[in-house]
């Protein structure tokens, strides 16, 4: 009988530790994110809604550039990732997000809170940059075997960042605005 309770105890816990890689994750601000308000450092969270064995859970992140345009012509950006998960309960674990869509507080999509419409940009650029720098000091310090080895740590040192811009003012998503994430765990990382 106990086998049984600790086989169903385990089955229960182990879904919830696994993240298959690119999972999509529905999570909803829990405060308002915005160019005029927040600075880059400022940390981010949002609930997660599905899937349903992580509702409930936190996602945290951090705003890595924030600024607003001028009033007539310029063209507001809001950088951001988000790369922690902490369950209800467990330890956090290290995730790399890449927004794939959003949803501002009501419930229009790919436009913020203004209605402004926002552009969506990723460092996939900065990220085959990393990995390029990395097989380069790899290389100069161990041969092909180096390479190899310094574009792995280059692309994992990346992480992928989210830029949103939009010809406006302004950028600004309010608490409840629905964020689709691609989301993948980092290996070892909290």
């Amino acid at each position: 009988m106990r086998q049984i309770i600790s086989i169903l105890l385990a089955a229960a816990v182990l879904p919830a530790a696994e993240i298959p890689k690119n999972s999509e994750f529905h999570v909803k601000l829990t405060a308002p994110l915005s160019t005029e308000t927040n600075k880059k450092g400022d940390k981010i969270s949002a609930v997660v809604a599905t899937p349903a064995e992580w509702a409930g859970a936190v996602m945290e992140g951090e705003v890595k550039e924030s600024k607003s345009g001028n009033k007539y012509k310029g063209t507001s950006t809001l950088l951001f990732s988000f790369n922690k998960l902490v369950p209800k309960e467990g330890e956090p674990i290290g995730v790399s997000a890449d927004v794939k869509s959003f949803v501002n507080s009501k419930g229009k999509a790919n436009v913020d809170e203004e209605g402004q419409i926002i552009e969506k940009k990723n460092n996939l650029g900065k990220i085959a940059l990393a990995s390029g720098a990395g097989a380069l000091v790899g290389a100069l310090a161990g041969g092909g075997t180096g390479a190899a080895i310094g574009a792995g740590v280059g692309a994992g040192a990346a992480i992928i960042l989210v830029q949103f811009g939009a010809k406006a003012p302004n950028i600004r998503f309010d608490a409840g605005s629905e964020v689709v994430l691609s989301v993948t765990k980092r290996d070892g990382k909290k």
